[in-house]
């Protein structure tokens, strides 16, 4: 059956509550507390505060129908019990049957950012590594990295298959320089996905094999230009341009 809206496909979630005592709705306490994420509000006495103001328009959309929201220490033990990665499969479950076209041959980019919202056991924010698909504006993975920004090409090399079965569309991963690693580029290959990662100068053998293999390379005039004007002077800068691999590129890199 179709979810006409996204709290009927939060329903569909399992409630891991004891049934005993209940009372109030799973998806309900699951919804609100999104609401609450995208209105930057992280502490759960804030969260009950606010749904407490506007609790009038929020009671019956979300399912409750009691007086009063849930209180804090309800809402913490029932998230405790939600596991993310079921909240995204219902996500892009719901996605999907909202007709959003998922390409046959899918583009990604994968980056990781420093979340000002979260906090870990120290108190200290949390590092998330989050894989995008900007054709569609969603994420589709996200992963706690650690302390180490270092950790991100591992973490996502351990997350790939689960990548892949979010979006089995996937043929091109691009990222910064930070991704230019032979165990990543390998495990993405084995799996038949393309990579796009940057090179830069502290990675002096990977660059030096890159400049010697093309060396020969042809390159032909871009698809298309942009123009950035500085002080009244317009500069412009090609974007898109292709270059011709020289025969032999896949021998001498290898």
């Amino acid at each position: 059956m179709e979810a006409t809206s996204l709290l009927d496909a939060i329903g569909r979630l399992e409630d891991p509550r004891d049934p005993r005592g209940v009372r109030h709705p799973f998806a309900g306490i699951v919804a609100l507390a999104l609401l609450g994420m995208l209105a930057r509000i992280r502490e759960m006495e804030v969260l009950v505060r606010w749904a407490g103001q506007h609790w009038d328009e929020l009671r019956e959309p979300l399912g409750f129908d009691r007086d009063e929201p849930p209180v804090a220490t309800t809402i913490s033990r029932t998230l405790a019990l939600c596991k993310v990665g079921d909240v995204q499969a219902v996500l892009l479950g719901w996605l999907r049957e909202r007709g959003e076209e998922f390409p046959d041959e899918g583009v990604c980019s994968v980056d990781g950012k420093t979340s000002k919202q979260a906090l870990d056991d120290g108190g200290r924010p949390l590092h998330m590594l989050n894989v995008f698909v900007h054709d569609l504006g969603i994420a589709i993975g996200q992963w706690s990295v650690g302390a180490e920004k270092s950790n991100e090409p591992t973490v996502l090399r351990r997350h790939l298959e689960e990548l892949v079965a979010a979006w089995p569309a996937l043929k091109l991963l691009t990222g910064d320089a930070m991704f230019a690693q032979r165990p990543l580029a390998e495990a993405l290959t084995d799996r038949g996905i393309d990579y796009l990662f940057q090179i830069e100068a502290n990675q002096p053998e990977t660059l030096e094999a890159l400049e010697h293999c093309f060396a020969s390379a042809c390159r032909r005039p871009p698809d298309a230009e942009t123009f950035d004007k500085k002080g009244g002077e317009s500069t412009s800068a090609a974007s898109g341009s292709i270059w011709r691999t020289p025969t032999g590129f896949a021998t001498r890199w290898a």
